[in-house]
């Protein structure tokens, strides 16, 4: 997974980096300041992000709201802190308790990689479920076109399972095949 670590501080980069190596397989991609932040933003697919920043530069809240919208596990660990990091929390953006120590920074990394984890769990379970319905109204499809043709539902769900069977094939292929049969009489 990249994590964007965005800091001017060589001290935070290089403690990130050390934690990064403790949680896992990551590539850290490292912008000085917020523009360099913004063209790797464009140019790379994020799963968390580090900044290091004092969060009254709106330039850096910014950064973090682009991140936490484009569901990217961000932590914030903040020079000072104030009232204005409300703002960050109500946006989905982890941030660091003060003082900071390697402590603080490792819960809070590993806050933001959790979530980038828990998001891509979802995409694929997402992508599952769509796949599935898929599945099913392909196969719905079919049993229709078959008991059109006087079977019941019961018979034409039992005749696309044994050709699948028999065909050593999915039911969804064998459930398509009925479907274009049937669409292809239709053309001609």
């Amino acid at each position: 997974m990249n994590v964007l670590v965005l800091s001017s501080s060589d001290k935070v980069y290089s403690v990130v980096l050390q934690l990064l190596a403790v949680c896992g397989n990551h590539r850290a991609l490292r912008a000085h300041n917020i523009q360099q932040a913004k063209t790797l933003i464009g140019q790379c697919v994020f799963g968390a992000a580090v900044i290091y920043a004092d969060s009254m530069d709106i330039g850096f809240r910014d950064v973090c709201f682009i991140l936490a919208e484009n569901c990217v596990g961000t932590a914030f660990l903040p020079k000072s802190g104030g009232d204005e990091l409300y703002e960050l929390y109500d946006r989905g953006v982890l941030v660091a308790e003060r003082p900071l120590t390697k402590a603080t920074v490792y819960v809070a990394l590993r806050a933001a990689l959790g979530v980038a984890y828990r998001y891509e769990k979802l995409l694929r379970e997402n992508a599952d479920l769509k796949d599935r319905l898929e599945t099913l109204r392909i196969i719905s499809r079919a049993k229709c076109i078959l008991a059109f043709g006087g079977m019941t539902e019961e018979q034409a769900h039992k005749e696309i399972e044994r050709r699948a069977m028999c065909e050593r094939r999915t039911k969804k292929d064998i459930a398509k095949e009925i479907i274009e049969g049937i669409d292809g009489n239709e053309k001609n």
